[in-house]
């Protein structure tokens, strides 16, 4: 998959979601602080300065990565995923600064990559 055919899927993710938005009025506009690094701008995303990427229910988003944390935050995830090769690098599962781990395939955000103790909040957030 390379790159324009990973920023028109995102991009189309994030039209559909922001009519969703439009028809539901669901989406909360409140930020909510999970950690120092890591906020939730609104319901179904995350966003994590320190690792320097943000996700949605579908996995990493540079969409949501370039609105929330800045061009340049995009850019750098995207060498990370240019420098792996857009065919190894798997947006659906990730993880976060403070180790939480998350799969979009499997709808849930765990404890680590190793411990598969649910992450309520974090799952909440992007999965409920």
């Amino acid at each position: 998959m390379n790159t324009i055919h990973l920023h028109s899927i995102r991009i189309k993710q994030l039209v559909t979601l922001a009519l969703l938005t439009i028809l539901s009025g669901s989406v909360s506009a409140v930020t909510t602080e999970l950690t120092p690094h890591i906020y939730s701008p609104y319901k179904g995303v995350i966003c994590d300065k320190k690792a320097g990427f943000c996700v949605d229910s579908f996995g990493i988003s540079m969409a949501f990565t370039q609105e929330y944390l800045g061009d340049e935050a995009q850019k750098e995830i995207m060498k990370v995923i240019d420098s792996i090769g857009t065919k190894n690098f798997d947006t659906t599962r990730y993880s976060l600064s403070n180790g939480v781990y998350c799969d979009s395939l499997k709808q849930g955000c765990f404890k680590s990559r190793f411990n598969d103790t649910r992450e309520v909040k974090f799952s909440d957030i992007l999965f409920n």
